[in-house]
């Protein structure tokens, strides 16, 4: 009788690990398809929603179609969700770029003069503002892939003023990046100092017209 009853217990135990054995692999099995059915531009906004905040220095290298070195930079980046960014090369190239949530300025010291564009307007050129913009209806008008923690965004419009973005990760950590515009010209930017999440004052993304500056606005 004992040893009928250890076998009982043995079926009951066996029975016991079957079931959860087959509720684990259900649960897998719905996480893995979940994750099969997660699109390239799903991947991409969960990384973004992840970059509150980022600052960085950065050297740039602009090239033409032929592969042709145009222009060394160097400067600043930062962005901050959501919908600011403040962007700027140091001299001899100076240019600063702010978007405040309403307006993008562009500062050109070398000429005087500042550029105010309509910042949804600006977004529909620019896919390098919608990353401080996940959930925006904007990314409708653009296309994502993914490689080996490398993000492509191409315009839909080919009259865009940039053609693509391609963001490159290491982990959550975004660490360079590279854009083409409309002329074929390609701008790689490499990423040091990097400060991803820490705090950045709202005072950097405030704008005011510096004196002697003429005022371009081109917001409808």
């Amino acid at each position: 009788m004992i040893g009928i009853q250890q076998n009982m217990n043995s079926v009951k135990y066996i029975g016991n690990v079957a079931k959860l054995s087959g509720i684990l692999l259900l649960t897998l099995g719905a996480i893995f398809s979940a994750n099969a059915q997660q699109t390239d531009e799903d991947k991409l906004k969960a990384r973004l929603q992840t970059l509150h905040n980022f600052s960085a220095s950065f050297t740039q290298k602009v090239t033409d179609a032929n592969h042709e070195v145009l222009q060394e930079a160097t400067g600043v980046i930062k962005l901050k969700q959501p919908n600011k960014l403040y962007w700027e090369l140091n001299p001899p190239n100076e240019n600063i770029l702010i978007a405040d949530g309403n307006t993008l300025w562009n500062v050109d010291p070398f000429v005087e003069q500042v550029t105010a564009i309509s910042q949804d307007q600006a977004v529909a050129n620019n896919p390098l503002i919608l990353l401080t913009q996940p959930n925006s209806d904007a990314w409708d008008n653009f296309s994502v892939s993914y490689t080996n923690d490398t993000f492509r965004i191409d315009a839909k419009n080919p009259d865009s003023a940039v053609h693509s973005l391609v963001l490159v990760f290491d982990g959550a950590q975004l660490t360079s990046m590279s854009m083409q515009d409309s002329q074929q010209q390609i701008s790689d930017l490499y990423f040091n100092d990097i400060q991803q999440n820490k705090t950045v004052s709202d005072k950097v993304f405030t704008f005011s017209l510096p004196d002697g500056y003429d005022l371009d606005d081109q917001r409808n």
